[in-house]
Order: structure tokens, then sequence, then C-alpha cells
């Protein structure tokens, strides 16, 4: 590492300047990168700017007033848009900077760049030029995060001279990374810049991974359990059951079963759509590793989906000799203490619950294998519970795989079994997206089909109601369009109920007393009916796996059926989620959109969501860049790994590689 200290432009009082800022080296100062890159190539629309963003404008003067002659000595400019056809005005006001007064006059036209606020078309202070006199407004500007200490135009000469130092010092091996680092600082274009900063991300990913391949070749995840597993289990299996496998269902009990008798513990994902059969591949598992002689927990996220399971697996389990037992809060005293016994003593196989199964109140003699389904409603945490129990292969079902565990699939950490529906298996759902002021409209749409004898879910973010979202929960929602649900036979179900009144309202809905169910999203899975819509309310507040099961309650027939996604939240963002969800109804598809939308999640932790930032750099963390991280070339992922270990504590690296692989670096 090279102090900065016989930089040129860098003294004393520079010096302490960047020691304010984090910087001691000329390593530290290069990977200090802009927080913020405007395209100034292209002016936009004053209508079509984001509040609170740096935009770069066009206009063409109307008026100029006369500088005040007090205070702040303030003046304004009136524009007229010239990007727009409506003639659409703005105005510039600048605050103590009288001598800009004369530089504009009426007719002229101008590059501005400045920031709106909400509502408003007004910039302050924006810096100008004539448009045809073009120097500083174009290319791309790089904004650093500079707290004020250091100019922005003086940083980027420091930044300068450092990627030449760094040029002359590492020679031809490391002209690469000084490319690099040129486009990212000084990029000709934004694209360019976008480039530069996804190749750095990749050059730190790829140090962690190397890491983290080093760590998992010590063994630690080697088989803890060898089940003495029969020969023909597979043919076993398929002759106990009354349907005939798909081939994709075939290859997931192929994989489970090489999985099972291979030098490490199975950690795979099984994702399908909803109706493609993962709970069949999951019950193939379970058979396998009970008639082993080991125990296996399965996992759902609510009572109704448990006891679903439970009960088609008890045939299975009758053929081969396995004792079942389901177990939730519900279970009677005296019935849960019998199967907390025989689980403690071996004499029951497969145990089916809810998050019950992670009381401390349960052990298992031999459990070696936890399932579990719907992965997307379960974290880290109750994961890491069963293992703690004794569970060291793990198979989770998902319809929709969470971000998360996309980024683990880059690691090699989980294998995925992507199975398909049968091709005699038809859905055809329309997914549209309402705006909140069609709401009342769309349930009188809906109250009217329910009438016509169709069935419908409305799905509210929360019971109650609390602050901000007053009619949206299932109780405020209920008592707001009390008048219009009143039109058809209707039914509440949520999470408080009791499991008796559960079921007595769901034997209603599939019995078509009742027509409209307003719920929340306790219906998203474990419901198998004949409804045809389904309203989910302030969906921008759903994940989109959450919103792709809910959507796969209905229809599940073959009947036409229709989807609406209410939103409050019209943000571009919220917006660009839902629409994914409009043009695709591939889990697969849609789990890596999102994954593109919002970031893999805390690969290190228990958030599931969010954007996640690089180990050192911390840069943005996509899909791309992990592909990119996994694939450097040899000569290029050797000078990183060695750049970025010199540059960052070791510690950085220890952190990001022994959360993800659960071991200690220094043992």
């Amino acid at each position: 590492m090279r102090a900065l200290d016989g930089i040129k432009g860098i003294g004393k009082a520079t010096l302490a300047k960047l020691a304010q800022l984090g910087i001691y080296t000329v390593e530290e100062l290069l990977f200090f990168l802009p927080s913020k890159y405007v395209d100034l190539k292209s002016p936009v629309a004053v209508l079509d700017a984001e509040p609170g963003q740096l935009s770069l404008f066009e206009g063409e003067v109307t008026s100029v007033s006369a500088p005040s002659k007090r205070g702040a000595k303030a003046f304004s400019v009136s524009f007229r848009d010239t990007l727009s056809d409506k003639q659409t005005g703005f105005k510039a006001t600048f605050f103590n900077q009288p001598y800009f007064h004369d530089s504009f006059y009426e007719g002229g036209i101008y590059r501005i760049l400045g920031k709106t606020a909400i509502g408003e078309a007004t910039l302050v202070n924006p810096v100008f030029e004539p448009a045809d006199k073009i120097r500083r407004l174009d290319g791309v500007m790089t904004v650093y995060p500079l707290k004020g200490l250091i100019g922005q135009t003086t940083f980027a000469k420091l930044v300068g001279e450092c990627i030449a130092e760094f040029r002359a010092e590492k020679g031809e091996n490391g002209n690469f990374f000084a490319d690099v680092l040129s486009k990212a600082h000084f990029p000709s274009t934004y694209e360019e810049a976008e480039t530069a900063v996804s190749a750095l991300a990749s050059y730190d990913v790829a140090t962690a991974i190397k890491i983290y391949k080093n760590a998992v070749s010590r063994g630690d995840n080697a088989r803890k359990v060898l089940y003495n597993l029969q020969k023909n289990i597979i043919l076993s299996f398929e002759n106990a059951l009354s349907v005939t496998p798909t081939p994709s269902q075939r290859r997931a009990f192929e994989e489970i079963l090489a999985d099972l008798t291979s030098p490490l513990d199975m950690s795979r994902i099984v994702s399908g759509d909803v109706g493609s059969g993962k709970t069949l591949v999951a019950f193939f598992a379970c058979v396998a590793v009970a008639s082993a002689g080991g125990q296996c927990a399965v996992m759902a996220p609510t009572e109704l989906l448990a006891r679903q399971h439970y009960e088609k697996f008890v045939p299975l389990a009758k053929a081969f000799g396995i004792e079942a037992a389901l177990l939730t809060s519900s279970t009677p005293v005296a019935e849960a203490n019998k199967i907390r016994n025989s689980l403690a003593d071996g004499k029951t196989r497969v145990a089916f619950g809810t998050q019950s199964l992670l009381s401390h109140r349960i052990s298992f003699r031999s459990l070696t294998l936890a399932v579990i389904d719907e992965q997307h409603k379960f974290g880290v945490n109750e994961r890491a519970e069963l293992q703690n129990k004794g569970a060291s292969d793990v198979l989770t079902l998902t319809a929709t795989p969470i971000p998360r565990s996309l980024a683990l699939a880059f690691y090699d950490d989980i294998s995925i079994s992507a199975i398909r529906k049968r091709e005699d298996a038809k859905t055809c759902v329309k997914t549209s997206v309402v705006s909140d002021s069609k709401l009342e409209e769309m349930l009188s749409y809906v109250v009217n089909e329910c009438k016509r004898g169709r069935k419908a879910f409305v799905v509210c973010p929360s019971i109650r109601d609390y602050e901000g979202f007053e009619t949206l929960s299932v109780n405020g929602f209920t008592e707001q369009y009390s008048n219009i649900l009143s039109e058809v036979p209707f039914g509440v179900l949520h999470g408080r109920l009791s499991s008796e009144e559960k079921n007595a309202i769901m034997d209603a809905f599939s019995g078509g007393k009742i027509r409209l169910l307003v719920a929340t999203s306790v219906v998203e899975v474990g419901i198998d009916t004949d409804a045809t819509i389904m309203c989910v309310l302030a969906a921008d507040r759903f994940g989109l796996a959450s919103l792709h099961q809910l959507r796969g309650r209905i229809g599940r027939k073959g009947e036409p059926s229709q989807c609406f996604l209410h939103v409050k939240n019209t943000t571009p963002r919220a917006l660009a989620r839902l629409k994914v969800l409009t043009e695709c109804t591939d889990g697969a598809l849609i789990a890596e959109r999102d994954f593109e939308l919002r970031g893999a999640g805390d690969v290190l932790g228990t958030r599931q969501s969010g954007e996640t930032l690089t180990p050192c750099l911390g840069l943005p963390l996509t899909p791309s860049v992990l592909r990119a991280a996994k694939h450097l070339p040899q000569k290029e992922e050797a000078f990183v790994t060695e750049l970025f270990r010199d540059e960052f504590a070791p510690d950085v690296f220890a952190a990001f590689t022994e959360k993800i692989c659960g071991l200690t670096l220094n043992s």
C-alpha cells in the first residue's frame, strides 16, 4: 500500500481532509468511488424528472427578474421547457449570485443542471451553460461523497494522479485494473461507468468466493449420516403411488438419492410452480430417509398446509410401514405429549407441523432430514433450529426461489431441482395492476361476478387497522365496504381464528355457501378451491414470491381467472416489480427478476430483501456481478485477490465467508 504524501497535489492540509474521509493510502483513494453518476448526454423534460434527483434540463428563457437589493440578492429566470410538447415552464432561482444575472437573455437556450422538488418545477442555484457553448454539462458527471471537505474537481485531479501512480507501480499486470478504475472515475458514457462499477464489484466478490471455496474444501460440510438406502427405493416409491410421476419429478428423485449417498450433506431446493408436484418429491425424500432409519421433520408455514401434507402422506406411510404424526399448536395436550415421546424414542419417523416443531420441548432421537415447505415463509434462523436438532440434510420447497437462495446457489452452497407441471395441467390467469382510485370499481366488478356464481379472494395485508393503512386491514376493509360486500355471501379468514373456525369457513367457501373470502395471506398456501378471482390489496407491500403464490390459489381447475394487484404506492420501483407479474408466470424467472430489482437479500444473515452490497467496496450485488465473479480469467482473479487481501483487513473476508459457510476460518 502506497502512502499519499508523495502524490502530486497532496500537502499536509489535504492529507488531513482526506483522513477525515477515511483515506490514507493510494488504494483507499482509488476505491473511494463516486456515489452518483449523472448522465449529461440527454436532457429530460421537467415533467419526467425524478424529484430530489440531479437532472439535466434544456429551456428557452422567457423572462428574467431583477435582482433583489436586500438579503440574499436573489433573482429568478423563467424557462420554457424545449423538450416538452405542452409548453411546460419551469423556473431557476439564484441566491447570492447576482453576477450570473447578465448571463441570461430572453430567447436564449440553456442547459440547466439541478434538482426539482415534489410538486414543484423550481431549481435553486443550478449549474447552467448556453446550449451552443457546452463545456462542463456534457458526458457523465461524477459526484463524490466528500462532505464539503474537498472540491469535486480537486478530488478528481487527485484520483487521476493516483491512477497514474498505480499504473506505474503495478506495471503491465495491473493495467487491466487501472483501466477499470479510470472508467469508474472518468467515464465517457453512463454505460461505461455502469460496466466499470460492475467489474469492480465482481472483483470484490471474486476474492470472497475464493476464500469461501478454500474453506469449503476443508470438508466441514462432509456427510454426517450414512444411510442404508434400499437399492430400488425409487421403483418401490412409484409403485406405491396412485399417480405416475412426471419426468422432472423422477429426475428430482434421482438427484435426492444421489445427494443422500454423496460425501456431502444435502442442501437442495425443489423449485416448481403451484401444481407441479413439489410435495410428492418431498414425500420421496421422507420415505427414503425414514425407511433407512432416519427421522424427518416437515415444516409448513400454516397449520392448514401441515395438515394437508400429513393427510396426503398417511397412505404412503402405511405402504412402507412408517409411523408419521402431525404436531401443531392446536394438537390436544395428551396427544401432543404422546407424539413428543414417540419422536424422542424414535418410533415416529416423520413429523409434520409448523414452527411448533422448533419448540425446545420437542427432541428427536435421530433427526437427519429437514423438509421446509414454502421456503420464502421461513428465514435462516428456522433452518438453523432444525439443523441444531440434528438435521444435517435439508430439502426446501418453493414456487419462487427467494433472491437469497439464488445468491447462495451461485456460491455452490445449494443445488436446485426444477420440476415442471404436467403437460395436461393448464392455467389461464390474467394479472392486472389496479390503482387506488379504481379500488371501489374493482370491488363492484368482483361482487357482480360472485353474484353470477364465481368465487373470489380479497387479500388484505393485515388483520387490524394501523396508521397509514386504515382501509386495507381485514377489519377496516370489511367495515368500510360493508355495503358492497353485503350483496354476496362473504366470510373472513385470518390467522387469529381457531382451527375449528378456519376449517368451517374453508368448508363453506369450498361448498359455495361463501362466495367471497376476505383474508390475510394465510390463504397463500394450502388452499385448494375452484376460485377464479384474486384481489390483493396494497400488493406493493408483498414480495413477488408471496404474490406469485397468492395468484396460484385461483384457476386451479383450468378456468379463465383474474388476479388484480391493487397498489397505493405508484413509484416507478413499486410499479416495475408488479409489472413483472403481469408479464410472467414462470416462478424461476420471477425470482431472477426480483433479484435484479431488489438485490440478493442478506446472504450473510437473516434479512432477505433489500439491496445487498459487496463485502469491501460496498457495491450492489446483482446476478450479473455474481456470474462475472465466478468466471473471472485466472490472471485477473489472482491479481485482484492479492490486491484486495493487501488493501482490506483479512477479517472483512473472514466475516463474509464465515457467515456463509458456518465456519471459523482461523480454527
